[in-house]
């Protein structure tokens, strides 16, 4: 894999990332689009689709379209359907859940997937070949709410997630110390180092993983998220604040 272009904004893999071109994506809540002209100052809005009650093809096409007509043509919208299992709203079983994702690439109006992992491996390069073909750039994810594994699992979870043709591999882990912080960061410089032109996301959440979202392009995650609002996920930074640290690492050249 190699950079990822997406309407003018780029991703680029850890070969090439620094911190001034690390990019900001916003989460809104599909269920409360209210803080969505606030996230339209993200480099990208993710759509977490998860909020919607129901949730169902026809409701989920409906806010697709609705997100696609506000943010306008010039910005990226990543579609989100984050299940239970992987610490969302949606208590979906694996058929259903891809069945969602399906319909979320027939509606044209997203440009990039995520995929959990946790689908399954078949389940997961079925709808990477679906995005594909709707043009849309695939983003395989991994969430663990309740630890931090070692970082040589962490490490070989991503390069997996590249084996499968992942366009993006993210993952996100939940801290217990500031040790396991450390660990997502190693585990992302691993992940570098073996596959230096897939880009990836990366993060430690909570408190304790506060400094991997700012650091994170120094050891090869390209972008991170970060709030215009609610959050949609523990200790995600406020998007202007990550934006002026993130500055003061590029004017360091780090």
């Amino acid at each position: 894999m190699s950079a990822i272009t997406v309407r003018g904004v780029t991703l680029l893999p850890p070969c090439q990332v620094t911190a001034g071109q690390f990019r900001v994506i916003v989460p809104v809540m599909a269920g409360d689009l209210a803080p969505l002209p606030a996230a339209r100052a993200g480099d990208l809005v993710e759509l977490r689709l998860d909020a919607l009650a129901p949730l169902e093809e026809e409701t989920l096409s409906t806010i697709l379209l609705k997100t696609r007509d506000q943010i306008g043509p010039g910005k990226p919208l990543l579609a989100t359907i984050r299940t239970a299992r992987e610490g969302g709203l949606a208590p979906l079983p694996a058929e259903q859940y891809a069945a969602l994702c399906r319909a979320v690439c027939r509606t044209g109006a997203a440009d990039l997937l995520d995929v959990e992992l946790s689908a399954g491996e078949q389940t997961a390069c079925a709808l990477r070949d679906a995005a594909h073909a709707a043009g849309m750039a695939v983003v395989f994810s991994s969430h663990d709410f309740d630890k931090t594994p070692d970082a040589g699992a962490m490490t070989r979870r991503l390069c997996r997630m590249g084996e499968l043709g992942a366009d993006i591999a993210k993952l996100a882990v939940m801290p217990r110390t500031a040790a396991d912080a450390a660990a997502l960061l190693q585990a992302t410089a691993g992940a570098a180092a073996a596959m230096p032109h897939t880009p990836l996301i990366t993060m430690s959440m909570g408190p304790l993983g506060a400094v991997t979202r700012v650091c994170g392009a120094a050891f090869g995650s390209c972008a991170g998220f970060a709030t215009a609002g609610v959050s949609s996920a523990p200790g995600q930074p406020d998007a202007a604040a990550l934006r002026a640290a993130l500055a003061a690492l590029h004017q360091m050249n780090l």
